[in-house]
């Protein structure tokens, strides 16, 4: 089978990198279990002090696979796994004590956007489309995802991209926080690397125990309502708003979802 994601290790960094070209690099099942194996093992790697998390082919990720998302609709159980297997990822990212630092060129929406939002630093080429249309295909973010995007924006940015569902300006991009930096399209991975330099220039021990210190500072009850989240995120798969959604995204129309 082949490999949805690679890794490769140029000491200090570590690079993991997302395989799937032929559709702009879009998360299906098998990618959201390989990344946060890829990342773990890439972590686990004692040359390796940084990530880099990029996308094959010039594109991010261009959120979810449809395809695969309809053959799960109005089945319960598959919905509830792949569900959890989207959550795992985003907690293991949570769990990493290295930087993780996306390189967000291109298509990146949906799932792919909230993976660079899971990261710690983000890269946005002044040529990327990033959003979070979820709503449109008549789907929930995934509860961790939703968390990791208000700790990184706060709440009102984070409604306005989620409820409107609409590609999101550069400029909104900077002012909110999200983008680390923007730089044009070809400077990208040089500024990832320049910004993985400043930060290797520090204590990688404080580094360590200064991304669990804010991990723990931010735990809220979100962890412990988790169950009930993942059960909303389930519920939108199974239901009708959803193969709409995702028929009209297949169909390129818009969707008609009843009041």
């Amino acid at each position: 089978m082949k490999a949805m994601v690679i890794t490769k290790v140029d000491p200090p960094l570590g690079w993991v990198i997302f395989n799937r070209p032929h559709v702009k690099n879009a998360f299906n099942l098998q990618m959201w279990e390989e990344v946060p194996k890829a990342i773990v093992r890439t972590a686990l790697d004692p040359q390796v002090r940084i990530i880099l998390l990029k996308g094959e082919g010039g594109n991010f990720g261009a959120g979810a696979d449809i395809k695969e998302l309809l053959e799960y609709a109005q089945e319960p159980l598959l919905a509830r796994a792949y569900a959890d297997k989207v959550n795992f990822c985003f907690f293991t990212m949570g769990q990493v004590e290295i930087p993780l630092i996306a390189l967000v060129e291109g298509y990146t929406l949906g799932g792919g956007a909230m993976v660079a939002t899971a990261c710690d630093l983000r890269v946005v080429s002044d040529e990327a489309t990033v959003g979070i249309p979820l709503p449109r295909l008549g789907l929930a973010v995934e509860p961790l995802g939703i968390k990791r995007l208000m700790e990184t924006v706060g709440l009102s940015w984070a409604s306005k991209f989620l409820l409107t569902a609409d590609p999101i300006p550069l400029e909104d991009l900077k002012l909110s926080g999200w983008a680390t930096s923007v730089v044009a399209h070809d400077k990208v991975e040089n500024e990832a690397k320049n910004l993985a330099d400043r930060i290797m220039k520090n204590s990688p021990t404080a580094i360590q125990m200064t991304k669990r210190i804010i991990r723990e500072w931010l735990k809220s009850s979100l962890e412990r309502k988790e169950k009930i989240l993942e059960e909303a995120f389930a519920r939108c798969m199974l239901g009708d708003e959803f193969i709409e959604g995702a028929k009209a995204f297949m169909e390129k129309r818009k969707p008609k979802f009843s009041l």
